[in-house]
C-alpha cells in the first residue's frame, strides 16, 4: 500500500460543503519523497476543504517543528514553523497549475493528491538561512565550541615570516635568467 495514499482526497463522492482532514507530518512523510532536503519534522496539518459546485477551496493550517542543520555551527536543531495557505482548485479540460494559489484540474479527475502541496507549504515556511534562534537575552544558542573554532579560523593572522612555497618556486624561475 502507498504510504502517501492518506493524502489523496477522493472529492467526487463528497457532498458540497466543508470537510476536515488532519495529518501529522513526520520523518515517514519525507522518507517517501526522494527529492526532500528535510528529513525530520513534527508538523500538524489541518486541511479544511470546501467543495462548491464549481471548485474546491483548500485551506491549510500548519504548525510544528522541522529539524534543520545550523548554517553557522552545523548542529541540528528544531525550528518552530507556523502558517496558513489557501489553494483554489478549479476544473477544466486539462490539469494545469495556473499560479501558486490556483490549480486547474481535469474534469476527468475524481481525486486530489495533497502530498506535493503539503511538502511545498512546509518548505515555504522554512527560512533560507538556518541558524539557531537567539535566547531571550539575544545571545546565540549555537554550539559555543564551534563558534570559538570558527572565530579562531576567521581571525587568524598570517605569519609575516612564513612564505607560501608556491611563491618560492616562482622566485626560483625568475632567478634562472
Amino acid at each position: 500500500m502507498n504510504p502517501l495514499a492518506k493524502y489523496i482526497i477522493p472529492f467526487a463522492g463528497l457532498s458540497q460543503g466543508i470537510h476536515q482532514y488532519d495529518y501529522f507530518i513526520d520523518k515517514d512523510f519525507f522518507a517517501e519523497l526522494d527529492y526532500s532536503l528535510l528529513t525530520q519534522s513534527a508538523v500538524n496539518v489541518h486541511l479544511s476543504l470546501n467543495k462548491t459546485e464549481t471548485m474546491l477551496i483548500l485551506d491549510y493550517e500548519l504548525k510544528g517543528t522541522v529539524n534543520l542543520q545550523c548554517d553557522r555551527c552545523t548542529e541540528y536543531f528544531d525550528l518552530p514553523i507556523e502558517g496558513k495557505r489557501r489553494l483554489f482548485v478549479k476544473f477544466g479540460e486539462n490539469t494545469v497549475e495556473e499560479n501558486d494559489e490556483v490549480l486547474i484540474l481535469s474534469e476527468k479527475e475524481h481525486e486530489f493528491d495533497s502530498t506535493q502541496y503539503i511538502y511545498e507549504f512546509i518548505n515555504l515556511l522554512v527560512p533560507m538561512r538556518h541558524v539557531h534562534p537567539d535566547d531571550e537575552n539575544g545571545n546565540s544558542t549555537c554550539n559555543p565550541e564551534m563558534l570559538e573554532t570558527i572565530e579562531k579560523l576567521t581571525h587568524k593572522q598570517p605569519d609575516p615570516e612564513e612564505i607560501d612555497p608556491r611563491w618560492e618556486a616562482l622566485k626560483n624561475l625568475k632567478n634562472l635568467n
